[in-house]
């Protein structure tokens, strides 16, 4: 219990996920889209629908972004590498 007193969220990561913490993103972007739709709409006519395809395109963009950062670091950094 003494342990988590002076744990520091985003410095000390939690391991009691392991290499499944990445899996956090998808109700965080969830809960991040039932706000942004709930101030942006003007009714709440297609609330749930529209909420669902901004969460899977959000989740949708970051697994793409993800990608990206790991092809350039292990494709890209290593060919710009100086003999």
């Amino acid at each position: 219990m003494s342990v988590l007193v002076a744990w520091i969220p985003f410095l000390q990561p939690m391991t009691a996920l392991g290499n499944a913490w990445w899996l956090l993103m998808v109700p965080l972007v969830f809960g991040v889209s039932v706000v942004h739709r709930a101030v942006q709409d003007p009714t709440m006519d297609g609330y749930w629908g529209r909420v669902v395809r901004l969460s899977v395109k959000a989740n949708a963009m970051l697994g793409l972004l993800a990608l990206a950062i790991y092809l350039f670091v292990y494709f890209v950094i290593p060919l710009l590498r100086a003999d």
